[in-house]
């Protein structure tokens, strides 16, 4: 009975040794089938939980070291390189490629802190994992490790000696390093408030929140966030994307889109009018066969079956996704990697009048280039297009960029955002909701604030504007100090009063974001105001200047007739404070009168020749014309000049006796006004 009692004992324990290698095998299955379909995360769980049993008290691997010696590759994993014999027991090549399986998972969930270790394992052996380095540099870069980034990077391109991709994006990286640096120390970064969106709208768990679109008050995104499932009586997340909508910062709901099963969708956005939506659709978590799909709503309100857009947008064979239509819904922009473009995923666009597409056009340079450009948003009011991009100098990873220009037109070279925008992880979706300025109160999706994936954020640039300028005399180009200039918003808001200095200069600090009417104004001058854009998104100072126009004293009121008489001294056409006032009195008649013009006749002495003398007696008649329209603003179409020059004198210049009458000659250096009727 004893030895039928020992038996019985061994088959048990057998027994449970093969359920518990069957139940291991499993994990292990499963996590393959994860990862051939693109659940990182899924995957990433079930690869761990194999390790942990393999290493467990009755497992095979107690002193568990997959590097101890040499290991075959992974042939089918992102680090894939050519087959070399085996050299070492096959436990140890699977537990080696697990290792570098689970460090590649995380990676492309951009979860650099729990890939960052693993990576460390596989650098070991980076003669069968040639680009582990690599990785493992992008990993402590997004960690913002920067020393032991650029180390790493370094020691990979003095290893690797294949002249491609990776080798082109570990120099970018050395120089995103240094641009990483400069940045920190940029004071732009006081400028910006960025700040991550409410736990409604971010999961936790390993879910993306990406894609953020307003329609009609509603912020859409899109999610993954996790449903439980159940394996083997073990619960595990399964994380599937679709759309949802928050109103108001209500929490978030389902959008409503028909879905399929085994079915990731989102990056959603609509027309303007809010009844038809794009977008993407893709069965697997990386979104490498997107196609973008279209769909209406219903006049019961619900949204109708997804249209697959025809070919020219989704060509058999490759992946198209994040649409985004224009705020006027003249276009509607899109990712894609089909034939025509520059390489990799670029960004394209098609017209969208009436409802119908037009043929997509690619970008072309320089928003498209070799690299991946993806996310496209275009602001109208500003003419600036948004997108992502991981091969430009930046911070690392998707940066975004922007560029100036007109859809269907020509492009500036894009620029960096900079930090905080941009940061040492990705940001790939851009959305601004201002009708007047790009960066007020935008929204990004970013992965700064996660261990892996991306997330909505809230920002917003926070700049001061000053505008500044001269005031000025239009008719003499003098300064006009203490001129005051009142400012309103476009709201009707008024900024304290503003005065300008002994030099007519004036400058005040304003609201960025607002259009401003504004005046100057300065006793005996016109009014003058002007319309002053305070452009945040061009530069911090704006100049506006004025030139105020005299108003005219009003004439004097003439109580009794007085003879009209203007002299000058000799040579001279200025006219003295002394017979200034015979114009004075002209300018009274000429306002009251106003049929009446007048002809002023100028006159010399009989000193010096003929043709001086004309000259200086059409300069005296200009000089009293002058003065009536500078000083009264009379009507210079009413007033006539004309030279006489020595002609016609009044006294005798020359005494009987042939000595100089020089009273004469003053008499004779003269104005006469002639009346002219209408």
């Amino acid at each position: 009975m004893k030895l039928i009692k020992v038996s019985i004992s061994t088959v048990l324990i057998l027994a449970s040794f093969i359920a518990q290698a069957q139940f291991v095998q499993d994990y292990r299955r499963n996590a393959d089938n994860f990862f051939n379909k693109g659940d990182y995360k899924s995957a990433a769980q079930y690869y761990e939980k194999y390790l942990t049993e393999k290493k467990g008290p009755r497992g095979d691997n107690d002193d568990y070291n997959p590097y101890s010696v040499e290991a075959t590759p992974d042939k089918k994993g992102p680090n894939a390189t050519k087959p070399k014999p085996a050299a070492v027991a096959p436990k140890n090549v699977s537990l080696r490629l697990i290792t570098n399986r689970i460090a590649e998972c995380y990676r492309l969930l951009n979860d650099y802190k729990a890939a960052e270790p693993w990576y460390a394992k596989v650098v070991a052996d980076k003669a069968t994992y040639p680009l582990s380095p690599y990785y493992h540099a992008v990993c402590l870069r997004a960690l913002a490790k920067y020393q032991e980034a650029e180390a790493e990077f370094t020691s990979f391109l003095n290893d690797y000696k294949q002249d491609d991709e990776y080798s082109k994006n570990a120099k970018t990286e050395l120089k995103n390093l240094k641009f990483i640096i400069a940045q920190m120390k940029s004071t732009q970064q006081k400028l910006f408030v960025v700040n991550k969106m409410p736990s409604d709208l971010n999961t936790t768990e390993h879910g993306q929140n990406t894609a953020p679109f307003v329609s009609n008050s509603t912020l859409y995104f899109t999610s993954s966030r996790p449903d439980t499932i159940v394996v083997k009586k073990q619960k595990f997340a399964k994380h599937t994307n679709d759309v949802y909508a928050s109103k108001g910062g209500s929490k978030p709901e389902k959008a409503g889109l028909p879905t399929a099963k085994d079915v990731h969708q989102g990056s959603a956005t609509f027309t303007p009018d809010g009844k038809t939506v794009f977008f993407s659709r893709w069965t697997s978590l990386s979104a490498k066969e997107a196609a973008i799909y279209k769909s209406a709503v219903g006049d019961n309100g619900t949204w109708g079956e997804p249209e697959k857009l025809g070919a020219d947008i989704n060509a058999d064979g490759y992946a198209s996704k994040e649409p985004s239509v224009t705020a006027d819904g003249k276009y509607l922009l899109f990712t894609s990697n089909k034939p025509g473009g520059k390489g990799k995923f670029d960004i394209w666009y098609a017209s969208l009048e009436g409802g119908k597409l037009g043929t997509a056009t690619n970008f072309e340079e320089p928003v498209n280039t070799a690299d991946d450009e993806v996310t496209p948003f275009y602001h109208i009011p500003s003419k600036e297009l948004v997108f992502a991009n991981q091969g430009r100098v930046g911070m690392g990873g998707f940066d975004l960029f922007e560029t100036k220009g007109t859809i269907g037109g020509s492009w500036a070279e894009p620029k960096n955002l900079g930090y905080p925008v941009n940061s040492q992880k990705d940001e790939q979706y851009f959305f601004s909701n201002d009708d007047k300025f790009l960066l007020k109160n935008f929204y990004i999706s970013s992965d700064r604030g996660s261990d892996c994936c991306l997330e909505l954020f809230s920002a917003n640039k926070l700049i001061k504007k000053w505008v500044g300028g001269k005031v000025v005399d239009k008719n003499t180009g003098e300064p006009i100090a203490n001129a005051s200039i009142s400012v309103a918003n476009d709201k009707g808001q008024k900024l304290a009063p503003i005065t300008t200095d002994n030099n007519g200069n004036y400058f005040f600090e304003t609201d960025p974001y607002n259009s401003l009417s504004a005046s100057a104004t300065k006793p005996n001058y016109e009014p003058s105001k002007e319309s002053i854009t305070a452009d945040f998104n061009i530069d911090t100072l704006t100049r506006a200047d004025w030139k105020l126009t005299p108003i005219p004293p009003v004439p004097p009121v003439i109580t009794e007739t007085k003879p009209l008489i203007v002299r000058f001294e000799f040579d001279s056409s200025n006219i003295s404070t002394e017979f200034s006032v015979s114009l004075d009195s002209l300018a009274a008649m000429m306002a009251r009168d106003k049929d009446m013009n007048v002809e002023i006749g100028g006159y010399t002495d009989q000193k010096g020749g003929d043709k001086y003398n004309i000259n200086l007696s059409q300069k005296r008649a200009d000089a009293a014309k002058q003065y009536l329209v500078d000083k009264y603003g009379t009507d210079a179409a009413r007033l006539t000049t004309k030279a006489y020059g020595k002609c016609c004198p009044i006294e005798k210049e020359v005494n009987e006796d042939g000595s100089d009458n020089a009273a004469a000659r003053q008499i004779n250096r003269r104005l006469e006004f002639k009346w002219i009727k209408k």
